[in-house]
């Protein structure tokens, strides 16, 4: 076997559509750096199925699609395939020629396939255990992973050991085994829970059971004689009703005799009733003429009394008038001579008052010179004081500020003398800290970037293992809701299908005649029972069903013989009565257009009920017939809209049932539905049956992802298993670093912290002493100055004291002199104001006496003009009183002759009275005879309607289904005791029984027969984990019997290999004291001239040297049919690559080698070599050249 060929596209730098082709031998990869070359060997890891996105030198598995340049757009996939010469059978496969494909999406998604054909990666990685090859093989060592053969860790050279060893299938065939051994045990405690709950279940549903199969029992024999005294009672009621028909007509003709009799008696009353309320309202009318000629005359006598009073008090005002008019000019004349009198002392005093204003005045000019003069030299004498007062305190100030000066200069200088010495002892031990510091920052960065990368792996697989389980508890909910549902549905569908071959619904006549015509032959004349030959949408069946009523248990025929031939059938076979439906017979009656019109603009109307239904064309006018004129309309409230817009013209149906019937009557109230009703049967049937078929697709996929989930877990958790010890370590070596270098930089920052003080301290302390000695100076300067102003401000204050206190008495003189004339003149003007107020109340008063007089002329005036009035009024109701006195007498004589006339009709309507009284005492004998007869009825209605409301509701059946049915016996009245007693004891029986499951016979036996499938698993189960276990055992024993044989071959080759290529020296590997499948194992190695030694203490290129030696160790056990080898030599001088290259042409009759490289002397042993370049940035391409040509 050898590789043959590997083809890329869109992976990593290889856009397009590349081909390697690959010959036995050694062919070489070469490139400049970052030329893509390595991700060759990159392309064939991945494809044999490579995770680690850190493998594949990435920061996400996305990474390795060709993510575009500058020029190119990214691609949208990654594919890679690999094929190999398979002719010598080395892979257990059929064929020949074997192609590894890849395909990974940018959306996630990815393919994986064996010769074109989709598997998973699983099939790939078994299809290469123990091979050398694949993703975690010997065969393909890529950059770095040299180290990894020599890793510090014993994990690292374990994995490579036990792969040449060939114990790597059993070792992943054991942790299959444990995984189904783990998933056995779940298994097993999982049935032991289900056994657990369902042996609670077993005994309650075993009693509910019994409790069943007793109420069933008891039920039955209730619901016979139940029915049959039902019957018995609508039976007696309707023969009662016939019996009594006869004399309720008698009745009812004898009443409408009365009532004609007393109609007639009423219409005479009623014309003399009416004569004499005519005269009544003739009388009354002629009372009110006469009240209101009595009522004038009163008021006629009253107003001639008024006037007269009005005439006697107007003659007394024009008396009084002439009195008051002379009185008031009287007032008049003195006002004006006082008005003259105060006028003559107001201007005397005005005089007065402004003499003493004028003194006043001219006095208080003197006194504003006089303080105007005193002001200016006060405010010399002020100023001079403040700046006495300033400078005294100015004097105290700067004496003190010399001696505080003087203190702080001593201060600063012992202070600036010691933060010199403290900066030099810093600045030193900041030096080491510095250095001490950057060493333990490198170390810790190195660690950090290896945990956050095993941190990384760690979270993607626990994210990763996270959905995984809750997408299989999800599953597990799924399954079991699923798989109950398909239960429960499959019982569901049994039950309907039973129904409907039984035609459970229909009457028992009709059930009786299908039955006896698929018997007989007969079912040609049947074209089958209407409520079978309709199908109507889910939510129009309640109205469809109460629209056609009974008529949904019609039978339909072809012809009207047909219908007469099976009515025949029917009275022979005694099988009951039966309406049929011909349809050559029935005629389409459909709704007029006025009606619809009207119906269909009111809001709820659906539609005619017939334009519901869908049936074969052949029934259109049966259905017309029957549906034709039937409303739909959504609820009730719209269909009363509806039902006045058409005058209740039409039947109207509502979705739930209620119907207005023609003529305005209302049917309704509750419809008890189990389930579908007759039309809606088969519908129902065909709906559970897809569903279930889909059930049963899902639940098997679901076994299917579970299963698949479950391996997939525990992939995920052996990785990281794996990933948390390198954490560990890593961690440990982190927390070291991040102590040393946390503790380092807090010292630095405290020497910088105190470097930067002592700086700031100095400068600061440096700048206050030059201020401080500056300030002193200043201030001894300004001392001076201070002390002789203060000498020369006393002597001036001293000579002003005396001039102040003369111009005070000055002031003080004239002022009192200004006091005395200011308050004669205000005392004059007061008088003065006092004399004004007297003048204008008297011309106040005189206006107001002439507007008096004014007024009172008027008034006369007016008074003349009413007395000449009022005279003429009491002349005119003297000739008013005459003339309403005679009309009064005229009036009386009226009233008495109309009176006389109406006492003649009151004894006429009295003998009315008495034969109207006669009339109706006989016509309510009548009613009440009647209305007694007719509470019978309803009685007798009522009793039907109860007994048949009872028939529906507790049986859900019908008087006429069951008055021909096996369920009614017939009763004599004698026994209707009996039954009744009988009824009440079954009824005690059943509410004794109490609750009833109904469904618990069927699930005890159920639960009962899944117990004992259980058990039967649960002892499977047991003995599948017992087998598992000793598989375990055995693939464990062989595994260390392989191991240690391998083991020591290999040991034994790499102590001659490494040998050869050092030219002498020793190396060996040695195991651990545990278990040698648990083990530690270590490498030992003593190049020549050198002590052995751990391989951490060789040079790079001893130990690039050691690992290609373990490398071709390993090949003379098991040969790889190909080695891909990614500049492994890079370490490596000239001759050591010589070594190299002769050992690798010594293996190559064995296996084909696959080199990348960059050096000279493995390029010249190469048969074939293919160059990498980039042409164009970002974009690899590769040209080939078969050496020696």
């Amino acid at each position: 076997m050898y590789l043959k060929k590997l083809e890329l596209q869109g992976f990593k730098s290889f856009p397009e559509y590349t081909l390697v082709e690959f010959d036995k031998g050694m062919t070489a990869v070469v490139g400049p750096n970052g030329s893509g070359k390595s991700n060759v060997t990159d392309a064939i890891r991945w494809v044999l199925g490579e995770q680690s996105v850190k493998s594949l030198r990435g920061g996400k598995m996305e990474d390795v699609i060709f993510n575009g340049t500058q020029s190119r757009k990214a691609m949208n996939y990654a594919e890679v395939s690999i094929t190999f010469d398979n002719s010598d059978h080395f892979l257990d496969y059929e064929f020949d020629e074997i192609q590894i494909t890849r395909r990974l999406y940018r959306s996630g998604e990815s393919e994986y396939q064996i010769n074109h054909v989709n598997c998973r990666l699983k099939d790939i990685t078994r299809l290469f255990l123990d091979t050398g090859l694949g993703k975690d093989g010997y065969s393909i060592i890529g950059q770095g992973r040299v180290d990894e053969i020599l890793s510090t860790k014993s994990e690292d050279r374990r994995r490579v050991i036990e792969e040449a060893s060939g114990i790597v299938k059993y070792k992943v065939r054991k942790e299959e085994a444990e995984r189904k051994l783990r998933s056995t045990e779940q298994n097993l405690l999982r049935i032991d829970d289900l056994l657990g709950q369902l042996s609670e279940r077993i005994e309650p549903l075993k009693q509910q059971s019994e409790d069943a199969i007793k109420y069933h029992k008891a039920y039955d024999e209730l619901k016979t004689k139940d029915i049959s005294l039902l019957i018995h009672k609508i039976n007696n009621a309707n023969s009662q009703m016939g019996n009594q028909g006869e004399y309720k007509s008698q009745l009812e003709a004898d009443i409408k005799v009365q009532e004609d009799l007393l109609l007639k008696i009423r219409s005479d009353n009623m014309d003399v009733t009416n004569k004499l309320n005519s005269i009544e309202d003739e009388i009354e009318m002629k009372r009110q003429e006469l009240s209101d000629i009595s009522e004038e005359i009163f008021e006629t006598k009253s107003e001639g009394k008024l006037a007269l009073q009005s005439l006697e008090h107007l003659k007394d005002s024009q008396k009084a008038y002439e009195d008051e008019k002379s009185e008031l000019l009287s007032q008049i004349k003195i006002s004006e001579e006082n008005i003259l009198e105060k006028q003559a002392k107001a201007d005397e005093l005005l005089t007065k008052a402004q003499e003493e204003e004028s003194l006043g005045n001219k006095i208080k000019a003197s006194i504003d010179e006089l303080e105007e003069e005193y002001r200016s030299k006060a405010e010399i004498n002020e100023d001079t004081k403040e700046k006495l007062d300033s400078n005294t305190q100015e004097l105290l100030t700067y004496k003190n500020q010399i001696n505080h000066y003087e203190t702080k200069i001593s201060s600063l200088d012992d202070k600036i003398n010691e933060l010199s010495i403290s900066r030099v002892t810093n600045n030193d031990l900041l030096s080491d800290v510095k250095k001490q510091l950057a060493d333990s920052d490198e170390v810790f960065k190195n660690a950090m970037k290896e945990e956050a990368s095993i941190h990384s792996d760690i979270a993607t697989r626990k994210e990763k293992l996270e959905a995984i389980k809750a997408k299989e508890s999800k599953l597990l909910s799924s399954y079991e809701q699923k798989n109950n549902k398909f239960t429960t549905i499959k019982t569901r569908i049994n039950t309907l299908i039973e129904l409907e071959k039984r035609k459970e619904g229909y009457q028992e006549s009709v059930r009786r005649l299908v039955n006896y015509a698929n018997d007989n032959s007969l079912s040609k004349k049947i074209v089958g029972i209407l409520g079978d030959l309709i199908s109507v949408d889910e939510k129009y069946e309640i109205a469809i069903e109460i629209a056609l009523g009974n008529a949904i248990h019609n039978v339909v025929t072809h012809t009207e013989q047909e219908a007469s031939d099976l009515i025949d059938v029917l009275k022979r076979e005694r099988l009951g009565r039966v309406t049929f439906l011909p349809i050559e017979n029935i005629k389409s009656r459909d709704i007029d257009k006025e009606t619809e019109n009207k119906a269909s603009i009111v809001d709820g109307y659906i539609d005619i009920a017939s334009n519901l239904v869908s049936c074969d064309s052949s029934l259109n006018d049966i259905i017309s017939n029957l549906l034709g004129r039937i409303i739909i309309c959504d609820d009730l409230d719209n269909a009363r809209k509806i039902a006045k817009k058409i005058s209740y013209g039409s039947r109207i149906i509502t979705l739930s049932g209620d119907a207005i019937n023609p003529g305005g009557s209302l049917t309704g109230g509750s419809v008890r539905k189990n389930g579908a009703g007759i039309l809606g049967r088969s519908r129902e049937i065909e709906e559970l049956k897809r569903e279930n078929e889909q059930i049963e697709r899902d639940l098997a996929l679901l076994e299917v992802e579970r299963q698949e989930i479950d391996e997939e877990s525990n992939d995920i958790k052996v990785e990281i298993a794996k990933l948390e010890e390198f954490l560990k370590y890593y961690s440990v070596e982190r927390a070291k670093a991040e102590t040393t270098y946390n503790n380092l930089k807090k010292r630095l920052d405290e020497i910088n912290t105190q470097c930067k003080e002592i700086e700031l301290n100095l400068e600061q302390y440096s700048k206050e002493k030059l201020s401080c000695e500056e300030d002193l100076e200043e201030t001894r300067t300004v001392l001076s100055e201070v002390e002789d102003n203060l000498a020369s401000l006393r002597e001036s204050i001293n000579n002003n004291a005396q001039e102040f206190e003369d111009y005070n008495n000055k002031i003080s003189k004239l002022r009192d002199e200004v006091s005395e004339h200011t308050t004669s003149a205000q005392r004059f003007i007061a008088e003065r104001n006092g004399v004004l107020s007297i003048i204008d109340v008297h011309k106040e008063t005189i206006k107001n006496l002439e507007q008096s007089i004014s007024r009172k002329d008027l008034d006369n005036e007016e008074n003349n003009k009413q007395v000449e009035l009022l005279n003429k009024k009491v002349s005119d109701f003297e000739a008013m009183l005459k003339d309403l006195s005679k009309r009064y007498d005229e009036k009386n004589k009226e009233v008495a002759l109309v009176i006389e006339s109406k006492s003649k009709l009151d004894e006429e309507i009295s003998s009315f009275a008495d034969r109207l009284t006669s009339c109706s005492d006989r016509l309510n004998s009548l009613r009440n005879e009647l209305n007694n007869l007719v509470n019978k009825y309803e009685r007798y209605i009522l009793e039907i309607d109860t007994c048949k409301n009872s028939l529906w509701e507790n049986y859900e059946t019908t008087f006429d289904n069951v008055k021909d049915s096996d369920l009614y016996i017939k009763l004599k009245d004698s026994d209707v005791a009996s039954i009744n007693r009988d009824i009440a004891k079954l009824r005690s029986e059943i509410k004794a029984i109490g609750p009833v499951n109904h469904n618990s016979i069927a699930e005890y036996k159920e639960v009962s027969e899944k117990y004992e499938f259980m058990s039967s698993q649960r002892d499977d189960i047991y003995k599948a984990k017992q087998d598992l276990e000793k598989v375990i055992s055995d693939l464990i024993e062989e595994m260390r019997s392989q191991f240690i044989s391998h083991f020591e071959i290999i040991n034994n080759n790499f102590k001659t290999v490494f040998e050869d290529l050092f030219n002498g020296g020793t190396a060996e590997i040695l195991l651990g004291d545990d278990d040698v499948l648990s083990c530690d194992i270590e490498i030992k190695a003593q190049p020549p001239g050198k002590k052995l030694q751990n391989l951490t203490l060789l040079s790079g290129g001893e130990r690039c040297l050691t690992a290609i030696a373990l490398l071709f160790a390993i090949l003379q056990l098991r040969p790889s049919p190909f080695v891909v080898l990614d500049e492994v030599e890079a370490a490596l001088d000239d001759v050591n690559v010589s070594r190299f290259t002769d050992f690798v042409r010594r293996y190559c009759a064995r296996s084909q080698f696959i080199i990348v490289t960059h050096r000279k002397g493995t390029m010249e042993a190469c048969d074939r070599m293919y160059g990498v370049t980039m042409q164009e940035r970002g974009i690899s391409k590769i040209l080939s050249m078969r050496l020696g040509e």
